[in-house]
This record gives structure tokens, sequence and C-alpha cells, in this order.
């Protein structure tokens, strides 16, 4: 739940309303929700897991296509962090937006 914090906190923190901006905050509240709810099921761990195979797949369709930088990075920082909970590590903290 702490990295539930950590997103919800760097998606307050974000600055700029307008844009990529926006769809980054909006991502990052939709992530933490994501996670809360995996983190409710009976199996929290199949839970977790299940969504980082989704960021997986989700890291390399954006890859193939042109002007996803931002939306693959997101989805392999989130993979990453999955496979980390799932193991009961915590997750290498958030960098913020990229510029």
């Amino acid at each position: 739940m702490r990295y539930v914090d950590e997103l919800k906190r760097s998606a307050s923190e974000s600055a700029g309303s307008w844009g990529a901006a926006r769809w980054w905050r909006k991502n990052l509240r939709e992530n933490a929700k994501n996670l809360t709810v995996a983190a409710c099921e009976s199996d929290p761990v199949s839970a977790v897991s299940a969504l980082g195979a989704g960021y997986e797949a989700e890291c390399q369709t954006a890859g193939q296509r042109a002007g996803q930088a931002e939306k693959t990075m997101m989805a392999e920082t989130l993979m990453l962090a999955c496979r980390q909970l799932a193991l009961g590590r915590d997750p290498a903290p958030l960098t913020g937006r990229p510029s």
C-alpha cells in the first residue's frame, strides 16, 4: 500500500494541467486504484502478478507505436514494481514524470 500512496503523491505533485501532464496524473491515479484492488483480492500475490503481466503486454504494444515513449516508460515502471511487490519486496521509488 505504500507504493499506492507513492503513486497518488506523485500524481498530485505533477505540475501542469494540460496535455501530457494531465495524462500522466490521470494514469498514476488509475494505476494506484488498480493496485489497491489487486492488494484486496483473496490472493493478492496472484492479482499483482496478473496486473504486472498486463503492464508487460502494454509495454510491448506501446513500444511498437510511434510517440509512445511515456506510456512505455510508465508501463515498464509499473511492470517492474508489480514483480517486486509480488515477491514481497519494495519496488524502486518513482522518479516522477519524465521531462
